[in-house]
């Protein structure tokens, strides 16, 4: 599948403006095969890429992790373009993602803020050292996990055969059983496998024990930096600590590759209580390293009043 009507040149336009792998013509592949219309807008100083959400009556228009800027400054213009896109589109909001701008810079848009729907907080590792350097800087565990994966009959392993997204699902299915939870449905997983395996820009990462795969990790690349988008492990294998060495080995190929960054995808918050759902995998990513970062969250422009409002009951009374 092609995104013909993307313009040329335009993820180089979203890196340049630092902008996110939600925000690339990549993603909006996986989107477009999904069955959901995506549409762009861009200037000098910012760019937004768009999906059409359907919601029962109503329709919005969702900018994951976007606008991308050059300041805060182009907020508003890259606000504006937004809702008369969505006005035309019949939508009855705007829900965007704008980064790292401070909430009272988009507050001043007429935004509001909403439950976050991407990760609000995130560890990001620096991965232009050497490795020594990066291997000095994971936590004792997992170092000596890295290091004793031959003599536990680890080896890991990089795919990018659309086939193998069955195996990474099942295992990431065991995970959502044991920790009572629901990612994704599994056209999701197999729109990424036939749009970003076999392109390259994702890949999968299994840590094997014999014949069995015991970790495995999903990675998107985009720009200077690498996605550690999932991560699962098999409950039987366990006992094995398969995934340091899966993640480890990501982090390997892609400053092998001339990434910069290593992004974790997502982490508790810095003030997060004890009984936070996200400390635990928090504590794991941390074990690499990397330094925190913290988003604006997700906000809500209004294009439609009346429809808007309707829709805001028709959510709070599915609650």
């Amino acid at each position: 599948m092609t995104t013909a009507w993307i313009p040329e040149g335009w993820d180089e336009g979203v890196i340049a403006l630092g902008g996110h792998f939600l925000q690339s013509s990549r993603w909006a592949r996986v989107q477009e095969r999904l069955g959901n219309r995506v549409v762009v807008g861009a200037s000098r100083d910012w760019c937004w890429l768009g999906v059409v959400r359907q919601a029962g009556p109503f329709r919005y228009l969702y900018l994951p992790f976007g606008p991308s800027l050059r300041s805060a400054a182009a907020l508003p213009a890259a606000l504006d373009s937004a809702r008369e896109r969505a006005r035309r589109l019949g939508c009855v909001l705007v829900r965007f993602e704008p980064g790292t701008v401070d909430a009272i810079d988009v507050a001043a848009t007429g935004a509001r803020r909403v439950k976050s729907r991407q990760y609000e907080h995130t560890l990001v590792l620096h991965i232009d050292a050497d490795e020594e350097t990066l291997r000095k800087g994971l936590n004792s565990g997992h170092r000596s996990r890295i290091n004793a994966a031959d003599k536990r009959g680890l080896h890991v392993v990089r795919s990018n055969d659309p086939a193998r997204m069955t195996d990474f699902v099942r295992l990431l299915r065991q995970v959502e059983r044991r920790n009572d939870f629901f990612s994704y449905e599994d056209p999701y997983f197999d729109a990424i496998a036939h749009e970003l395996l076999v392109s390259g820009d994702a890949s999968l990462y299994f840590a094997t024990a014999g014949k069995r795969d015991a970790a495995a990790a999903l990675v998107f690349d985009f720009g200077p930096t690498r996605y550690y988008a999932f991560g699962a492990t098999d409950t039987e294998s366990r006992k094995l600590m398969p995934a340091p060495p899966v993640v480890w080995q990501a982090i390997v190929d892609a400053r092998r590759e001339g990434r910069r960054l290593f992004d974790f995808w997502g982490a508790a918050p810095p003030d997060a209580p004890p009984d936070h759902p996200w400390n635990g995998i928090t504590d794991f990513k941390k074990g690499f390293g990397g330094d925190r970062q913290t988003y604006a969250g997700t906000w809500e422009l209004t294009v439609r009043p009346i429809a808007a409002r309707l829709f805001g009951l028709a959510r709070a009374a599915k609650r």
